[in-house]
């Protein structure tokens, strides 16, 4: 929180993004506490979501106890759900989806998307945002409201050039998403992974809010991992931060021999089949998995044996991230953890190698989408990332000044 004594070395724009994304993201919340929160003067707060309750982007939503001894009575701001949309888009081995959601982050409408093969990638997303047009067109929101798009994909991104540097589970390598993507929607578009899209989702609007530290396990045919440290999303030189495919780790079904990640913990292992550079084969692995998930959920007996080893395969990576990074939490997403055998087996080993609390109390299992968390990237975007707030509702109401 920044001292009151800076408020005027800051843009008038950016004390606009910071009330804001204080009432979308913890609101509702009385007008002082967001001066207290962001560091400015309650007056600022005032003038500013007066302007941005004229534009609609936020309301009024009651009273909050102040001194009841005085019986003084704070008025709450919160988001608007209607006031803005913001679009997703979501690639991957399994599924191909477009969504929108409103400011509160609610899903208003979606759409999956089907395709024979994924090895073009220039048609999947010519494709994939045509049925996003579809959709915005059949949800009848007024296009001035669209805000952004976010875009959760397989993958090493580099979110600065919006380039989708390497997928093995695409088959593609050195693509630019995000131009044929903006060229259409004429909107700003986030790019991430799919481990750091629900990474940021989980912070912002999930179970590691206010968080700083914080490690995600995306559970898939690959394992693949998101990393925040002291508030920071880590990258690294190549935007591989967090393809830990090669991670070095116990494998139970050959005598205890170290084996790559993704053949002991991931999807591959379970339904024994390795990576391949082929989008049609790994389009069928992916739902090769999805039966056995299906069937385990089911209690369905058949491959509960591939699952538990999985599991406690996933822990040996817990246990590492644990060792070296000291997260406030843990989390797991992705198709796997929706197998029972699978959850059990990661938390009960995990308390064999760690201990029971942090079992129990830091490993958590976050169950998102990868749209869902496109639009949750979208979000973020637009809060934190660009410039200025370049896109507010201005129709028949006073615009932001």
């Amino acid at each position: 929180m920044q001292p009151i004594s800076n408020l005027q070395r800051q843009r008038p724009e950016g004390n606009i993004k910071r009330v804001l994304s204080e009432i979308v993201l913890c609101g509702p919340l009385p007008r002082s506490e967001i001066a207290q929160r962001i560091g400015i003067t309650q007056a600022s707060v005032s003038r500013i979501t007066r302007n941005l309750l004229d534009t609609g982007l936020i309301q009024e939503t009651g009273h909050f106890p102040d001194d009841p001894k005085l019986g003084r009575r704070r008025i709450g701001i919160g988001v608007c759900p209607d006031g803005g949309y913001f679009a997703g888009i979501a690639i991957n081995a399994f599924r191909q989806d477009v969504a929108i959601s409103n400011m509160a982050n609610e899903s208003i409408a979606e759409s999956r998307i089907q395709f024979a093969e994924l090895e073009d990638a220039d048609n999947v997303l010519n494709t994939c945002v045509q049925a996003l047009v579809q959709l915005i067109d059949e949800s009848s929101i007024n296009p001035g409201q669209l805000f952004g798009c976010g875009v959760s994909i397989s993958g090493a991104v580099d979110p600065h050039q919006g380039r989708l540097r390497d997928s093995p589970t695409l088959g593609w390598k050195d693509v630019d998403v995000r131009t044929p993507i903006q060229s259409i929607l004429d909107l700003p578009v986030a790019i991430e992974s799919i481990p750091n899209a629900k990474n940021f989702a989980a912070r912002c609007f999930g179970p590691a809010k206010h968080l700083d530290n914080v490690v995600l396990f995306n559970c898939s045919l690959a394992v693949g991992s998101s990393v925040i440290a002291d508030g920071t999303l880590l990258r690294g030189a190549d935007s591989n931060v967090g393809l830990i495919e090669k991670l070095l780790i116990p494998d139970a079904g050959s005598a205890g021999t170290l084996a790559p990640l993704d053949s002991v913990a991931g999807g591959y292992a379970i339904i024994d089949n390795p990576a391949s550079s082929d989008s049609t084969a790994e389009f069928t692995m992916a739902q090769n998995l999805m039966d056995v998930i299906r069937r385990d959920s089911n209690q369905i007996t058949g491959a509960i044996r591939l699952l538990e080893e999985a599991g406690r395969g996933l822990a040996y990576a817990i246990m590492a991230a644990n060792s070296f990074l000291h997260p406030q939490m843990i989390l797991l997403s992705g198709p796997l953890i929706e197998s029972p055998t699978y959850r059990n087996a990661v938390v009960e080993e995990t308390a064999k190698l760690i201990d029971r609390q942090f079992a129990e109390s830091k490993l958590k299992f976050f169950s998102i989408s990868s749209h869902e968390a496109a639009h949750s990237l979208a979000i973020h975007y637009y809060l934190h990332e660009i410039g200025e707030m370049s896109k507010i509702p201005t129709v028949g109401k006073r615009a932001v000044a």
